[in-house]
């Protein structure tokens, strides 16, 4: 997992609580990295897990739940540090159809050792589609939190159906997507 990510989970824990909790969270996970993270440097995946469960154990909150409220985050904290390309897109669907050929490649290029979990996501209308996720990673409720921060920062409204989750042994997520703009 790219450093970038490590560093957008201390912030969210700086603005949702303070320093003392992110401390905590490191000592009590115990972390190979000593809780040190670098922007572009790759970490385990079994310490963002860690991190992440063990603040969700803190906050009383379900690790599934915590997941998306960081995923929310997440898209936000990545347009203003991540790829400029995120800046431009008119709104959620255009971001969606553009992902792998565009950000996701960027991101290759700028860090040939990333990992980038892949999308896919298919218009049936306009406000309407289909987005498929993969990663070995499992992550679907950041995903899901990542589409819900995207339609936030474009006003848009979304809702997400989940109808298949790798979590029940598929190989993909699939989820149907309803976006309006908010007024």
């Amino acid at each position: 997992m790219q450093g970038i990510i490590f560093n957008a989970l201390e912030d969210f824990v700086l603005e949702k609580a303070d320093m003392e909790l992110w401390n905590s969270i490191i000592e009590d996970s115990e972390v190979a990295s000593g809780g040190a993270y670098t922007f572009g440097v790759n970490y385990d995946d079994a310490e963002i897990v860690a991190l992440a469960t063990t603040l969700c154990e803190k906050l009383g909150v379900s690790l599934q739940d915590g997941l998306v409220l960081f995923g929310e985050y997440l898209f936000d904290y990545l347009v203003e540090r991540g790829p400029i390309e995120l800046q431009s897109y008119k709104n959620t669907q255009v971001l969606l159809t553009e992902l792998e050929d565009v950000v996701h490649k960027d991101v290759k290029r700028i860090h040939p050792e990333a990992y980038t979990p892949f999308f896919h996501y298919e218009p049936n209308t306009e406000s309407q589609g289909e987005l498929k996720y993969q990663s070995k990673r499992q992550l679907c409720a950041v995903a899901a939190g990542l589409v819900k921060g995207a339609a936030k920062h474009y006003k848009q409204s979304v809702e997400l159906e989940h109808t298949q989750c790798m979590h029940d042994g598929h190989d993909e997520c699939i989820w149907k997507l309803t976006f309006a703009a908010m007024h």
